[in-house]
């Protein structure tokens, strides 16, 4: 992820043709586990939730790419949140947990994880897909089992344009406040996953090959803010050599891990 308005990134040279694909796919392995994959151009994870259907149990998870040499080791943090109470509303915040301490992709798929299991909902597969535009609209569709199920456009400040009875709404900074207020939990639930899509996805546009192998802080989130970027392993971070930037659409289904 770039996060860092201090630093004015080189752009991207093959952006305009290609698309920003984040595919989230969850399977139920047996009664008490569901299994959660997220695969997008800058990640790759997998984690396994076992759950009593009142609380998780046990949570396993695993990098099969990460961004900064800094995100390994995330998983093991993962499991700490073991005996926290099954959601079914994702809206509902967990008591007493520091997000900011737990690697924002593991742990946001972990919360949807618990709503699909406590919703028991059956194996379903979420693509956001954001196309690249040189236009003043940015299209946003997000897909569950092929079928097109939210579509949104937002202006070059994440604020959306369409559909009209979201316009004006902030789709980045203010969105949980604005959605928490405003959105019933399904609906919630799908601006959600395509709000932590949109706000990866801005690495679309960028040259992020500029910044393999140079430290993590220079293209990374800002300090203090997820697992990768503590103090504790931020200095020493580096940007692995393991982006797919510029995919299609089709690309999707043939992600390696998803």
């Amino acid at each position: 992820m770039i996060d860092d308005p201090a630093d004015r990134m080189r752009a991207n040279p093959a952006y305009g043709d290609g698309y920003f694909v984040r595919s989230t796919v969850f399977r139920r392995l047996a009664p008490d586990r569901i299994e959660a994959v997220m695969e997008d151009p800058f990640h790759a994870l997998a984690l396994v939730m076992r759950h009593d259907e009142t609380s998780l149990r046990a949570v396993e998870a695993r990098w099969e790419r990460h961004p900064l040499t800094s995100c390994a080791g995330a998983g093991t943090a993962l499991q700490g949140l073991a005996g926290l109470p099954l959601i079914d509303d994702l809206r509902i915040r967990w008591p007493l947990v520091d997000a900011g301490l737990q690697c924002t992709h593991m742990f946001d798929t972990l919360r949807l994880a618990a709503v699909h299991a406590a919703r028991r909902r059956p194996d379903r597969r979420y693509e956001v897909v954001i196309p690249d535009t040189l236009e003043a609209a940015q299209p946003i569709r997000l897909i569950a089992d092929g079928a097109t199920i939210a579509e949104i456009a937002v202006d070059a400040d994440f604020q959306i344009l369409s559909p009209s009875h979201y316009a004006g709404a902030p789709l980045l900074a203010g969105f949980a406040r604005w959605a928490g207020e405003r959105l019933a939990a399904e609906d919630y639930e799908r601006m959600f996953l395509i709000q932590r899509a949109a706000f990866v996805g801005r690495g679309q546009k960028l040259d992020i090959a500029r910044y393999y192998g140079a430290a993590g802080a220079l293209s990374g989130p800002p300090p203090a803010t997820c697992f990768g970027s503590q103090p504790e392993r931020y200095a020493g971070s580096l940007r692995l050599a393991n982006a797919r930037p510029g995919l299609r659409r089709e690309d999707a289904a043939r992600f390696p891990f998803a």
